[in-house]
């Protein structure tokens, strides 16, 4: 607790063998967004709202829009994205209450489900042709 305000703090790790982290860089999963922060979803939304303002405006309102769009995308770029490549070197996450923190640690669970399929997929994956017909 620091100045009366109390912070939730998420540190989490993933620890992937070396095969894993071979089919994390074959695959392409490092990129995989595990949790988005309140606060990124939040500036995202207003950026993407403030550009399509300006796009349907006078030039100076335009022009005013699209500046308040960058700096919401700025700010956006500043707050917490959760990638998988990001937990295999450890992540701190600060959230300022007990829903947040809880909706990480749920979102983060979910997505190292989901990677632990997908790792066990690509383990079994031969590149042969796979046929379904209905």
């Amino acid at each position: 607790m620091l100045g009366g305000k109390v912070i939730f703090a998420l540190d989490a790790r993933t620890d992937l063998t070396p095969d894993e982290k071979g089919l994390v860089s074959k695959y392409g999963l490092g990129k995989l967004v595990v949790y988005d922060s309140e606060a990124r979803k939040k500036h995202g939304e207003a950026a993407y709202g403030h550009f399509d303002e300006g796009a349907s405006s006078t030039v100076g309102r335009s022009l005013w829009k699209s500046a308040r769009g960058i700096a919401s995308a700025a700010m956006m770029s500043l707050s917490l994205r959760v990638t998988v490549e990001s937990l295999t070197g450890g992540q701190h996450i600060e959230c300022k209450d007990l829903d947040e923190l809880l909706g990480a640690e749920a979102a983060i669970l979910n997505a190292c489900k989901n990677l632990k399929a997908y790792l066990e997929t690509a383990q079994t994956f031969d590149g042969r042709e796979e046929v379904i017909e209905f």
